[in-house]
């Protein structure tokens, strides 16, 4: 995730916005389509909401559950 964004995410900021980390539009899209790709999983439409790329926490969360962990 940290190849698509300005900061390093680390522990201390996981709950921050990821758009002040330095995720734009485009970003977003290219790092869903390596996620779908890297965890076997396609996220449904009505989870690709900015919600969801709110914060790394949130992100990983959602995909956790895509995945039946």
């Amino acid at each position: 995730m940290n190849t698509h964004l300005q900061e390093e995410l680390n522990i201390n900021n996981q709950n921050k916005d990821l758009k002040e980390l330095g995720l734009d539009s485009l970003a977003s899209i290219e790092l869903l389509l390596e996620i779908e790709e890297a965890y076997e999983i396609i996220f449904p439409d009505e989870l690709l909401t900015e919600d969801t790329f709110s914060s790394s926490r949130n992100l990983w969360s959602i995909v956790s559950k895509l995945k039946g962990e």
